[in-house]
């Protein structure tokens, strides 16, 4: 059972359920305080905030933040069960990017990046860990997340409108996000392609208020994703309107709706996007020679991880690409790309760690479901008596 199909008498009974539970189980006290610092860093680190004011950013106004929350999450945050069973997976994985730092074939790019990238990420997952501990902490996370998402969508908006984000780029106008994590059409396509799925299952949980923020939401990624000319973009909306169609009880309306939604889409988007999404199907070149550049940084890929199976080092493809082959792209593909970068050991532990993740998801579906059949089994049992 999934929460979209979830009627609102059984929404009803499991909050009452909750309420109940809450009498007995003991989740870990976070106080108001460091969780709304916690929230505040999590806005600060989607917006960039360093990036947008100089001033913040030149006295490293993020990490100084980030420090202080780190001293927060060890002094007065409860102690982290460290039975999790992805976490000798995590371990190693960092200690393989560790590893692969000094042997890097381009030292100062994988550097930068471990610096920049992979220890900031790591933080982040560290604070989520340390400071949501219940449902309610949770809320405030997602709430955080959702009105960062939020800004960037509102920024997408303006930006198109305006002109401001929007250039051209392989040969059709592209939009891009206005901070460097976002510049790129694909990047900024892949946050708001990131924020449909919490939308879709928080869509029945809560009032007709917040319902209102959600649909504005959903309305500026979609924007977003339509005028990034993102194709994976495009790709990560059809998915999910295939997995949607899949759990949907009445496939004929769910249809319907579809067929009234790309009316309308057809009426308002412009003829250039529907020619970068008929490139996805189409093995024609509309972009500037796109779809044939992908093939080559691919076949690429595939020579110089042959060459090197022990991996090149963090984000080194380019240079080494360039090195060999007079050509300076990524890898354009994740798998290619830890590849390349970690080496067979480095692809064996993450197949390995995406395999368990999807296990333990499949595991806490199942317990949901069973959970909510326990749950109306009582309550039919109690009605009948």
């Amino acid at each position: 059972m999934q929460y979209s199909t979830i009627n609102h008498e059984l929404l009803e009974l499991m909050n009452r359920e909750r309420k109940r539970e809450q009498m007995s189980v003991e989740y870990p006290y976070i106080s108001k305080t460091l969780l709304v610092l916690f929230c505040g860093y999590v806005v600060i680190w989607y917006l960039q905030i360093g990036y947008r004011f100089p001033a913040l950013g030149a006295i490293r106004f993020e990490f100084l933040y980030a420090s202080a929350l780190t001293l927060f999450a060890v002094l007065f945050t409860p102690k982290i069960d460290t039975k999790f069973p992805l976490l000798p997976l995590i371990v190693l994985y960092v200690i393989i990017l560790v590893i692969q730092i000094p042997f890097s074939y381009d030292l100062n790019t994988s550097w930068n990046v471990f610096v920049n990238r992979i220890v900031k990420f790591a933080f982040f997952s560290f604070f989520i860990v340390c400071f949501v501990r219940s449902p309610t902490h949770l809320k405030y996370f997602l709430a955080a997340f959702l009105l960062a998402c939020f800004k960037m969508g509102q920024e997408g908006l303006t930006g198109r409108l305006t002109g401001g984000l929007i250039w051209e780029n392989q040969e059709i106008m592209r939009l891009h996000g206005s901070t460097p994590n976002y510049m790129h059409p694909n990047s900024f396509a892949g946050m708001a392609l990131g924020t449909l799925p919490f939308i879709y299952y928080l869509w029945p949980l809560y009032s007709k208020y917040i319902k209102i923020f959600l649909f504005v939401l959903a309305l500026l990624s979609l924007n977003i994703i339509i005028y990034t000319g993102s194709r994976t973009g495009y790709i990560g909306i059809i998915a999910l309107i295939v997995y949607v169609f899949m759990l949907s009880k009445s496939k004929k309306i769910f249809l319907t709706r579809c067929a009234f939604v790309s009316l309308v889409a057809i009426s308002i988007i412009p003829s250039e996007y529907y020619g970068r999404f008929d490139s996805i199907f189409a093995d024609k070149e509309h972009e500037g020679g796109s779809i044939s550049t992908r093939k080559v940084i691919l076949a690429d890929a595939i020579e110089i991880f042959l060459e090197n199976p022990f991996g090149i080092g963090v984000s080194a493809f380019p240079k080494k690409r360039m090195d060999t082959f007079g050509r300076s792209q990524d890898t354009h593909n994740l798998y290619l790309e830890i590849a390349t970068n970690l080496g067979i050991q480095g692809l064996i532990v993450f197949a390995l760690l995406i395999y368990n993740l999807l296990l333990m998801l499949h595991k806490i579906k199942t317990f949901a479901k069973n959970m909510i059949g326990k749950i109306l089994n009582d309550n039919q049992q109690s009605s009948a008596t």
